[in-house]
This record gives C-alpha cells, structure tokens and sequence, in this order.
C-alpha cells in the first residue's frame, strides 16, 4: 500500500432497502467525480445514502434522551440493542446502580452522589453504555458462557459540570478501569482473523462505524431496524456479519479515550494482532488537539512495533463547517451519521498523521518559538501597521542560529516498596526517592548548508540555568555543538533560546525511568516486568523500561542475563510447553536426581537458592557455602550463578563478588542484583582482618534478613539515601561466621571431603548443561514469565498475587515449624529458623504450580512436596542448623565459656562449706576430673593435696543433693569474656549475658527466679551456708555444677528425631 496516497475502499456494498417507519431511503449516490478524493469525501455535491433514525425507533429497549443520541450518532437500532443500551431514570436507578456497582453516596460530592443527581432526580434520565472486553468475550467463548459487561460508562441527559466549568458529558464507573471493547454481537473467529482491524475512540463512534459498514455490505436499513419480535438482536447481527465475504471482514474495536488504549492489558493478550491491517480511528481534532495526536502517534507506534501490525492507517474525516465552504474535523460518528457513506469515509485514509500541531498558537510580543523546521529560535514582535500607529500585525524574527527541544527527561531510581506491592507506576515519587534525574537535549542546526544535530546530556536542574552555565552545571555538551559559532547563546538571547526549547514538540518529549536495580519493575500503564543485566523480560513499550545498573557501577553487571527460548514464549502453544518441560527435566535431573551433591538437601538448597530471586517477594535468607579449601564451595555457587548466565560461558570461570570487596560495594551489589555471591571468606593471619571480614560479612547477614542497611549522612548532614538490599546473598567461607546473631539468620551447608559426588560425571554434566546448551538460564526466563503471567491473569492483578505470595510464605513458615517439631526440633528461636526455611521453600510451591500449569506428571509435582519431598530436605538441614545455633545462643555460650575457663585453669571456683579444699568429695578418679573441671590441680607437694587455680569467680553449694555454682556476677563475666571473646563478644553485658541463663533454662530446675522490691526480675538468688559464727550467704547465678562439667551441652541436645 502506498504510504503517500490514500487506500482504495473497502467493503463495498449495496443502499438498497428502507428505513424504519420515521426514515426513507435516500437514493443512491451517483459516481464519485473526477479529481482529489478528499474534496470529494469532504464536500460532497450530491445527497448521500445516510441514516435517518429518530428517537422511536429505538422506544422498544431505551428511549429519552438516550435513544436521541443514538439516533443523531447514527447507531443502527439493531446494533444498540445487541449491545444492551438501556435508559437510567427514577424508576430504574437503584437497581442498576447495584449492577454496576456504583458506590453508595456518603457526601454530596464524589461520582455517586452526581449520578443520583443527574440520572435518578426525577426529571431527570440518561443512558446506560455497557462495554465488553475482548479477553471476557474470548474466555467466555472457551468456557462456553454468556459474557457479561467489563465496566459501564453513563451518558446524562443534562450533564453537571466540573471544577472547571466543563459539562461532564459520559462517565466510567470509578475504579473500574475501562477494555478494549467488542461489540457482543461480533462473531468471535472474527477477533483473530480479519484482515483489518479499527480502533474506533468511543463506544457511540465504534457502534456508528458497525451501522454504516453493515449497510455499505449489503444489509438494507430496515433490516437494521430492531423489533422484538425478530429474536435474539445479538443471532441476527452476527448472522448479517458472518454473510460478509472473509477478504472484506473488519474487526471494529472500541477504546475508552486517547490515553486508555492499554488500561486492560489482558485484552491485547487475547487479540493476534501481528501481520493484520490497523485503522486509527480517533477524534476529530488529531491535526489540531497536540494531546490527541500525540496519543494517536502513541497507539501507532505501538501497533506497529509491539503488535506489528502492518500498515497502520489514520482515519480523519473532514467535512464542511461553515457557509463559505471551509473545512473542518469530524468525529466518525457525526460523519457517518450526516455527511457521508462508510465507502467516502475510506476516502479519507491515509497512510500518515498529519504533522504534530503546536501547543500554542499565541502571537505577543516577546514572544518565542523554535522555527518550523527546527533549527533556529524565533522572536515575536508586534507590528504598529494599523490605524493610528496600533498593532496591526506580528512577525517572527530569527534572534539564535539554533534550534532545540528536551528530548527526553529521564529519572533514575528503584522502585517503591508500594509500586512492588501493588505493581503499579508512582509517576509522583517523592525526591528522596530518586537517585538522579537527567535530561537529553537535542540541539539542531544547519550550517554551510548541511544540517546538523547533537544531544547535551546532563542534570535536569541545568534547565534553571542558561546554557552558558551548562558546563559549570555538569552537563555534557558534544564537540559538534562546542565548535558552533552561535553556542552558547548568551544573556537574553539565552533565556530565550531555553524558553523556546521547553516548548518545542513538546508532546515528543520521552519521559523515561531508568531503574537502578534489577529484578520486578513497574511499568507506567502496564504490568511489571523483570529486568535482569540489559534484558527486559515482559511485555513493555520500546525503551519506556531501561535498566539503570552498568558496568560503571557494577564491573559484571553486563554478565547478568537469562536465555531466551527459540520457539517463543506463549505458554498456550503446544511446541513452547514441550520444550520447557524438557528444561524442567532437565534442569531437576542434572542438579537433583544426577547427585552431583551427596547429601540431597544442599542440591535442593542450591535449585531453590538459585531461583529464588524469581519470585516478587524480596529474599530473607543467606545461603551460607562452608568448607574445606577446594572441595567444591565456589563450584556450588557457580552452579547457582548459571540460572543467571547471559552468554554460555558466563560465570564459567569467576563469580560475581569476592569477601574482600568493600563493605560499600558490597552493599551497592545487593542493592542492585537479583542475587549475589561474596566468594571465599578465608582465614587471615591478620586478627583484625579477619575479624573485620567476619564482622562485615555478619552485618550483611542481618541486614539482608532485616530488610535494612546502614544509614549514612551526606556533607551537608542530610541523610544519604540508603540502599536496601533485594539480592539473594550467597557466601562461600572456608569455617562458619562466629557471630551467634548473623548464624541465627542464615542457612549454612557444609561441602567438605566427600560432599560431592566421587565420580566427575554429575558435576560435569551440570557445567554442560549451562555452557554447552543454557539450559538453566533459559528456564529462568520460562519460570519469570510464567510468574508475570500467573500474577496479571489473578484476578485482582499484581497486588493480590504479591498478598499471596506472602500469605503462602506464611502458610509454608507455620507448616515448617509443624514438621520442624516433629523432628525433635528445640523451640528456641524457631521461629526466625522456619522463616528462614519458608523463605527459599516459596521457590519449590512456584515450581509445584509451574510443573502443574505444564501438565507435568504427578511423581514430578510431589518432587517438590514439604512433607516429603525435596522441601524435607531443606527443613532438615535447617533444622540441625539450628540445633548447632542452639550452643551458641547468649546463655550456652557463657556457659561455655565459664566451663573451658575452669577446665583450663583460669579460675576456680570454692567450696562453701570449706574453701580450702575442693568443691567435689571422693578420691575416685571421676571426682578428681571433676574438680580439675572446676579450677582445682594436684599441687606440688608430696601429699597429693588439690590446688586453686586463677582467681575465685564462684562457690559451690548443695540444694536438695544438687551442687549448684553462685557464680559472681561481675568477676566471672569479666574472666570468661576476656579469655573466650569469640563465645562472649564485645558489647554484650553482663545483664543480658546473665539473663539468657534463666531464659534459656540452665538454671537448677529446683531453684525459681525471684522478683525485687520493684517487681523487676533478678538473676542472682542468695544461699545460707553454716550456723553460728561460721555462717556464710554467698551470693551469685546459679547452674548445676553438672551442666558447667557437660561444657553447656546436654547429650540429647545433638540429636534429631526425623
């Protein structure tokens, strides 16, 4: 089709027939004349066959004022009465006004409260409109239902007007959202395969446009005319549509408004659209309204490169507005109805909008613009030509030899935590949400006869300035524009030149966020996407969504990326399921059933780790890869990082970080990366190295559980923005982390000797099967788009589907804790342990949904069953985890501490009855050990008498036949902390310390925690020993001299009961 001249017609057909009762046929126009077939659409010169219903026509389902718009919009009786137009008035309000879920009216303002005014007011009447979504006609049809409306939109008789004095003429139900709309009586093979489809602005245009193509295909008007009696309306159009020869069929769609086209994302899911024709039919002012023309170079920019529909056509009609023949724009409707046929209407199409109007038309005097064609900067200065020396007219002078606009304004952040929530763009963040803002500004010139261009890039706020400031503001300005002899325009002549640039072609303006993370984004009129390196994985409008993360701030960032199918992406084509089925497979019999892995449960530690940044809930846990030097620790992280592989060899050789990055680099990875791996955390020679890299690498531990980081201040003392982390963390260490609070909030596997398979096989083929084939970054990509897919198909959207997804996180954490139980699993702080367990189990119930969606056989969805399938796994290991935890909890720990203190000699602790000799009677070898534990050795003499060892730091009594140790409060902390400070660390105290005894239950069982003169809780209790002179009342915390010989740790403590 010739993009400079208009199509030939299309659907050519027959007046004949007649109207209804109030309506004659026209007679049929003559031949067209000779010459430009715009006039002729325009101005005809011969009465066409149009329409001429009056408001009876329509009295059988709506009349009023209603049935009046309708027939001056030139909508057929049959086709209004398919669709179910149906009047509003008092008799009826209320009953609708459920149906269409209108609000109840809490105050005089607001929707609910002006529709009962204007529709159920007596007097008063309106119509009712409903729209029908072409995803509802399309599953209905699947589910071999009746679709119903998508949302109603309400015509008032006598509209109110608005804040700004403006009539509110039709209104959507609130809240609603608006579709693309169907009519229901358009048969539904229809939706896929017209050669053509119209996107009519208005459901009155897109009904008037179904009327007048109906009559150009045959139909009579008479029978368009609606009676009852003739049956369903919606069989009978349908039956006149299905008569119209396939290579002359035209899908007439309707769109709420110019910036609605995409509100419904699902319909455009519903609709193949690529390889067909599109016509753009929109209001009547897209030559003149900058709004409109912008949001019809909007939709055809669409159409074209993400439906790739091809060609995209516009629909103009001009017709005559006044007496002297001057033309002017029309809405379809208004044409059809009144001035010409469907087949003149065809006249009108053209391959091309007009050129974008300008905002403002003004002419004053200082006034300035951007030159027609761009490359200079204009002055506006009256003319005193009229009588008596008054202004008589204005011209426009060139004042700078270049010319501008703001290209794009572009705003780089990460998003919200509400904008993850519910999935929906914030166009109004607040400033401290914002990273950075830039802007692009293009310069154009012609010099020497040859035009030129270039684009300044640089902080948004260099638009306060004139751009003699630009570089001092940090801009960067091309040395193309530099050597121009006009640049920089400078004083007035600048202030100009910059108000003229902000508004040129405004409309054009690219308004971009660029996001500073990877992971799930929201996109402006669209559903979230996940970004990862430099792809965008979703459906999104070309460049609205970039990705913000560089290899300037993160070296490998550009490494990131997941493999993308060969045979396309739709999970409803055969071919596609298939082929990601084998990827299933695949991937869960190379890192599962192959045993690479000995033990199960850290191949299923490292399948769930690796896939959980998939999900949109941001991670809790940190996967903690420990031990022996060249036993397969970084391997097994390699093998996670190779779900997030961007070429085949990536990450085949390095992993992304090193435990001897920066804490601040670290922390900016974590903060941008769907996941993370800090490699080898090694022992340093150096103390306080290694007690910096431990301390680091424990912050990050806490801070990824806690959602929370550092908080930092600027120079000016403003707080610095923080970064909070999103990453899946993976650390590879050679021995455990030593703080007892990070190892609470992580999930540790040990890969040491014989961990991994003896045979190279299994390991090998988990490396083929990334470099030779991208197996595992490819099903990334299945799995992302799998997630979007399920989360915009939820009713309710994005938002209920986030809810869920915590909701089913809490349901795994309680069902965890059941089974954790039932193991045998302490209850100290299993709480924190099963959320760290339901945390990474979340990944196996998306995998379980997304083997069932393929249809995958039974014995492959209980693979990933908690109760017992690979979820068991992964409890387990948590669950010794967490028993391991237990000996470090404040309270052990000091209870370690106390006992290697005395078993080394650091301290003693005496007898109450007779501090000269040993707490322990009896002279077998058992009571000798024992008092060696407690601080007592054989002395030097020849009698073989115990000796005190250290300083005393408690005494020994007996209560009910149990010795108890009163240890002193401040002696025996002190003692413990300085010779053990890795079981007692630096800035615990002595309360606290001395608490977690009684709340971790070492104290005797016979002895019950008092309460002081305050009612506050104590943690020493005070004995009576002897009579008479020799009477002591020792004082201290009290445990059994049995659990400070057991070392805190009571036999039964390491096992667990599965």
């Amino acid at each position: 089709m010739d993009n400079d001249t208009t199509t030939a017609q299309q659907g050519a057909g027959h007046d004949s027939g007649t109207l209804s009762s109030s309506a004659a046929t026209p007679p049929a126009p003559p031949a067209p004349p000779a010459g430009d077939a715009m006039e002729f659409m325009s101005a005809p010169d011969y009465p066409p066959s149009l329409p001429s219903w009056a408001a009876r026509d329509y009295a059988a389902f709506i009349t009023g004022s209603g049935a009046a718009k309708l027939a001056d919009s030139g909508v057929a009786p049959l086709v209004a009465a398919a669709r179910g137009y149906k009047r509003l008035d008092e008799t009826n309000y209320a009953t609708e006004a459920k149906i269409m879920n209108v609000g109840p009216a809490r105050s005089q303002k607001g929707q609910p409260a002006r529709l009962k005014r204007t529709l159920a007011a007596h007097g008063k009447d309106g119509m009712q409109m409903p729209w029908y979504s072409v995803a509802d006609i399309q599953i209905a049809n699947r589910d071999k239902t009746l679709a119903k409306p998508f949302t109603y939109q309400v015509r008032p008789g006598v509209p109110e007007l608005n804040e700004h004095e403006k009539p509110i003429k039709y209104e959507f139900i609130a809240s609603a959202g608006t579709p693309l709309d169907l009519h229901p009586g358009t048969p539904v093979n229809w939706i896929d395969s017209t050669p053509v489809v119209m996107f009519a602005e208005g459901l009155l245009k897109g009904d008037a446009a179904l009327s007048a193509y109906l009559h150009a295909n045959g139909v009579p008007y008479d029978q368009l005319a609606y009676d009852p009696r003739d049956g369903d309306p919606s069989d009978r159009l349908r039956e006149m549509l299905n008569a119209i020869p396939e290579e002359k069929r035209i899908l007439i769609l309707s769109i709420a408004g110019i910036w609605n086209t995409h509100q419904n994302p699902i319909d455009w899911r519903e609709i193949q659209l690529k390889g067909r024709e599109a016509w753009i039919a929109f209001d009547a002012d897209t030559g003149i309204n900058p709004h409109v023309h912008a949001a019809a170079f909007k939709l055809s920019e669409s159409l074209e490169t993400k439906s790739k529909m091809e060609p995209v056509m516009f629909l103009s009609p001009v017709v005559p507005s006044d007496d002297d023949g001057t033309l002017a724009k029309a809405g379809i409707d208004d044409y059809l109805a009144k001035h010409g046929t469907w087949d003149m209407l065809l006249l009108g199409l053209k391959a091309s909008l007009p050129d974008a109007p300008p905002r403002s038309d003004n002419e004053y005097n200082g006034a300035v613009r951007v030159s027609k064609d761009g490359f200079t900067v204009e002055e506006c200065t009256a003319v005193n030509d009229g009588p008596g020396g008054t202004i008589g007219s204005y011209k426009w002078t060139k004042i700078v030899d270049l010319g501008g606009r703001i290209k794009t304004m572009e705003t780089r952040r990460q998003p919200t935590d509400d904008e993850l929530r519910t999935g929906i763009f914030d166009p109004n963040v607040q400033a401290h949400d914002i990273d950075d803002a830039i802007v692009e500004i293009e310069v154009a010139w012609t010099l020497g006869g040859k035009d030129d261009k270039g684009i300044i890039v640089g902080p948004k706020t260099i638009l306060h300035f004139t751009p003699a400031d630009w570089v001092r503001q940090k801009a960067i300005i091309p040395d193309n524009i530099l050597c121009h002899p006009a640049w920089p325009p400078r004083a007035a002549k600048g202030e100009s030149w910059l108000a003229a640039l902000k508004t040129h072609r405004t409309a054009e303006t690219v308004q971009r966020t660029r996001w500073q993370q990877m992971g799930w984004v929201p996109v402006e009129g669209s559903d979230p996407v996940f970004i990862v390196g430099s792809q965008v994985i979703g459906e999104a409008t070309e460049g609205a969504t970039v990705s913000g993360v560089g290899t300037g701030e993160i070296p490998v960032a550009d490494m990131f990326g997941v493999g993308v199918s060969k045979v396309g992406d739709d999970l409803d084509d055969e071919t596609v399921r298939e082929s990601i089925r084998q990827d299933f497979r695949d991937v869960v019999g190379t890192y599962i059933t192959a045993g690479a892995w000995k033990d199960r449960s850290t191949a299923a530690l490292v399948l769930a780790g690796a896939l959980r940044p998939t999900i949109p809930l941001r991670p809790r846990s940190t996967i903690y890869l420990w031990g022996p030097k060249g036993k397969g620790k970084s391997w097994s992280a390699k093998a996670m990082m190779y779900f997030w592989a961007k070429n085949l060899s990536t990450w085949q050789d390095q992993l992304p970080g090193s435990a001897k990055d920066t804490v601040a680099y670290i922390e900016t990875c974590v903060s941008r990366t769907p996941i993370w791996v800090v490699d080898d955390l090694a022992p340093s020679p150096i103390k306080r190295q290694a007690e910096a890299e431990d301390g680091k690498l424990a912050d990050l531990t806490r801070s990824i559980f806690n959602n929370a980081t550092k908080g930092r201040m600027n120079a000016d003392m403003s707080a610095r923005k923080v970064n909070k982390p999103i990453a899946q963390l993976i650390i590879t260490a050679e021995n455990e982390l030593t703080t007892p609070s990070a190892k609470e909030r992580l999930i540790p596997a040990y890969i040491g000797h014989g961990k991994l398979a003896a045979s190279r096989v299994p390991t090998d083929a988990i490396n083929d099967l990334a470099k030779e084939r991208g197996v595992p970054a490819r099903f990334t990509g299945h799995l992302i788009r799998f997630i979007r897919q399920t989360a915009i198909s939820t009713p309710g959207g994005w938002a209920t589907f986030f809810t869920r997804m915590e909701e089913l996180r809490t349901g795994i954490q309680s069902s965890t804790e059941a089974i954790m139980k039932e193991m045998g699993t302490s209850t100290g702080s299993l709480e924190r342990t099963s959320s760290l367990a339901a945390d990474v189990l979340l990944t196996f119930e998306i995998l379980r949904l997304f083997a069932d969606e393929l249809e995958m056989e039974d014995e492959f969805l209980d693979l990933f069953s908690l109760k017992d399938g690979l979820g068991r796994d992964i409890i387990s290991l948590v669950s010794s985890a967490h028993a391991e935890n237990a000996k470090s909890s404040p309270g052990t720990s000091l209870v370690r501490a106390l006992s290697a203190l005395l078993a080394s000699g650091g301290a003693h602790v005496v007898n109450a009855d007779d501090p000269s000799v040993a707490p322990i009677e009896g002279t077998d070898d058992s009571g000798a050990m024992a008092n060696h534990r407690l601080g007592w050795s054989v002395g030097s003499g020849s009698d073989g008498k115990l000796k005190a060892n250290g300083p005393s730091i408690g005494t020994v009594v007996t209560k009910n036949g149990e010795k108890i140790i009163l240890f002193d409060v401040e002696t025996a902390f002190s003692k413990a902390q300085t010779a053990y400070p890795t079981l007692i660390q630096h800035g615990q105290g002595t309360g606290s310390a001395w608490a977690s005894i009684w709340d971790e239950n070492l104290n005797p069982s016979s002895i019950t925690r008092q309460v002081n003169s305050r009612g506050a809780l104590v943690n020493t209790v005070r004995f009576s020993v002897g009579t008479g002179a020799g009477r002591m009342r020792p004082t201290g915390v009290p445990i059994p001299v049995d659990t400070i010989l057991g070392g805190g740790v009571n036999d039964h403590e390491d096992d667990i009961v599965d």
